[in-house]
């Protein structure tokens, strides 16, 4: 079992037009509060094998089933962005999700408060 002892928070950028005509082009959060997670970084076996098909990960996250996330999204950890590079849902089965993340190019963004 995989202790879920560090806390994230997930953004997902909105775009578009408010109510009064303005244009939005900023990052939300996901969820309230943070959410519990498992993280490490990937063994150099992993990450070489993710090399391999083009994909540059670098850690990974675990945490509790949800259906809300997609590869457009972004995850701080201790004050540092990830991109979503790919999102593994263990067959299906609905109880957690494993998240493939790379160090974004990003690492500051404005976040609209509620």
């Amino acid at each position: 079992m995989k202790l879920k002892d560090k806390k994230i928070k997930i953004y997902y950028h909105e775009e578009g037009v408010n109510e009064n005509g303005f244009p939005v082009d900023q990052w939300r959060l996901l969820h309230e509060g943070t959410l519990w997670a498992y993280y490490r970084q990937l063994s150099g076996r992993e990450f070489f094998a993710a090399a391999t098909v083009n994909q540059t990960e670098e850690v990974t996250f675990l945490i509790n089933w949800r259906n809300d996330l997609n590869t457009a999204m972004l995850i701080d950890y201790k004050g540092k962005l990830y991109d979503i590079t790919r999102i593994d849902d263990f067959e299906g089965y609905k109880k957690e999700l494993q998240i493939y993340c790379k160090l974004s190019a990003t690492q500051e963004i404005e976040i609209a408060e509620e």
